[in-house]
Order: structure tokens, then sequence, then C-alpha cells
């Protein structure tokens, strides 16, 4: 199952300190770099040195001034990674594109103009070896960008922003959340914990030079002790049950379900239920469990098989 981190977002209107938002239990923190062609967030390198100094996992973003202009996207990307090259911001993470209406960047072109001009700042990033992804709020994702275009090029790496509710808030409601396609990253507060900061959830496992080592350390062990045929190895039984454990330590999270082409269906399950599966494949990428209908699959992350 993949985990669910909290992540805070941090730019010059925040502390140099990481250490709270630590201790109120965030895991990952992505710092705003840069804006434009030309603005340098003043506090990046010590809030920087503040991630890594609390044993927290680091990530960048700019933030857009480019509208749709593929030129000026162009420039802008460059401007952002030449500083997070600078910046020493490891390739294992994610360079993330903040594109939202403020400090000119206009959201209200066309639709098509509107993602040619992201996907081209995207494609300068993960050219220069990044994972990358893309911020903005839930109605701009939905009314102004080719959401499935992005999807397309770059798998699941949306980073949505859509509040339920306004005030302090520590955890995420997700009978609330905004069903989409490609979410990675779910802002659900800009007052997390009250801290004055942005709360953020994982929906994806971002951090994924971690379970490499321990699937490789896994895989060693499983074919030193395992005689079989390589097709014994991977056959796998297509019914029997599964439990849905309690996410983050939090019964009232549920399990958005998907529908056999990768959907989401705005259906939920609870955890810490018992399903009986019918079938089991891969959906984009992901080990599905199939709990009834066609419109009724989880993905393995959120499942322990258990007969």
């Amino acid at each position: 199952m993949a985990s669910r981190d909290y992540v805070v977002d941090v730019a010059n209107y925040q502390p140099s300190s990481m250490s709270t938002y630590k201790h109120a239990g965030a895991r990952q923190v992505i710092v705003k770099l840069t804006e434009g062609t030309s603005y340098f967030n003043p506090k990046a390198s010590t809030q920087i040195k503040s991630v890594h100094a609390n044993h927290m996992y680091l990530h960048g973003y700019h933030f857009a001034t480019f509208s749709n202009s593929v030129s000026r996207a162009k420039a802008e990307a460059s401007f952002f990674v030449a500083r997070a090259k600078k910046l020493n911001i490891s390739k294992k993470r994610y360079l993330w594109l903040d594109w939202e209406t403020g400090d000119g960047n206009s959201v209200v072109g066309d639709k098509s103009a509107n993602t040619r001009a992201i996907l081209a700042f995207m494609k300068i990033c993960h050219s220069a070896g990044y994972k990358v992804g893309l911020y903005s709020s839930v109605s701009i994702l939905r009314q102004y960008v080719d959401v499935a275009k992005v999807i397309k090029n770059y798998g699941t790496c949306i980073w949505v922003a859509a509040y339920p509710c306004s005030g302090a808030t520590s955890k995420p409601d997700f009978n609330y959340f905004p069903s989409m396609d490609g979410v990675a990253v779910w802002q659900f507060t800009d007052n997390w914990c009250g801290l004055g900061v942005d709360g953020n959830i994982t929906l994806k496992e971002l951090i994924t030079d971690s379970i490499k080592k321990v699937q490789k350390k896994s895989m060693s062990t499983k074919d030193s002790h395992n005689s079989g045929t390589q097709k014994e190895q991977k056959s796998e039984k297509k019914t029997g049950f599964v439990y849905a454990p309690v996410i983050s330590h939090n019964p009232n999270w549920m399990i958005q379900l998907m529908d056999e082409n990768g959907h989401y269906t705005g259906k939920y399950i609870k955890t810490n239920t018992r399903w009986k599966y019918f079938n089991v494949k891969t959906i984009k990428g992901m080990k599905c469990y199939k709990l009834g209908t066609d419109k009724q699959w989880v993905p393995g992350k959120f499942l322990k098989v258990i007969e």
C-alpha cells in the first residue's frame, strides 16, 4: 500500500525552519524556488537546509507567469531548472509547475493553447532528468487544462488544490475529495494545523527510491528460496479475499473505486473492511482487484491479500 504522507509547500511567506512542520507530522516539503524568469525565493536555500536537517524529503516548485505562451514557458522552465541544479535538488524528486491565476499569469485562454505551454514547460524539466508535476486548483484544471494530455505524457502527476472547508484543518476529508484522474497530491487546506501553511496529502508514492531498495531486497530473498519456474512465480489467484486497512490511523478515510479503464467513479469503500475479489489485472500500471462489477476496482496498493 502506498504511504499517505503529509506534505507542506513553502515560499517566502513561511519561516526558514521546517521543524514545526516536521513535528506536526509532515514528511515531505515542496519549496518554491522561482517565479517568472527573474525571481528567486530568498529563503529557498535556508528552507532547503532545514528540510535536510529535519530528515524530510525535498521537492521544488515554480510559479508560472507565462500564461499560454510556449516561448515564455520554455524560458521559465530553463530558469527553474538552472536554479534547481544550483540548489542541488535531487533528480529522484519532483519539480512542480504552479500554474494558477496571479502575478500576471492568465489561465482563461484557450484550453489547447494553455496545455501546449504547460507541456512545453514540463518537457524541459523532464528532459533535464527530473520527475515533473502540475499544480492548480480543481476548477482551473477542469476548465482550462487538458489534464488527459498531461497524464498521457507524465502519468499520475497532478497536484490539485480543493478545500472542503475554511479555517485551520489538520486532516483531509476524503468524502470531499475532488475526483479526477491522475491525482498524485491533494492540497486540502491553506492552513494546516493552524500553522499558516498549505496542507497536502499524497495519493501516489512520490519517494520511490526507498521502495525500490525494499523491492530489490525482497526479490533477492524470494529468488534464493524459490526453486519454482518463472511461470509458477508469476501465477496469482483470480479470486480470494482482501482487507482494506485503516490509512494513516484515520478510520474515516475511504478508498475511491475505479472502473475497468482506470477512471475514478466517485464511489468509495470504507477502510478496516474485508472484501471478496473476483479478478486481478493491471490498470494504468497498477495491480487492481475487482470487488464487484466492472466499476468496482481498487488499486492493490490500498489492500492486503488475506486468503
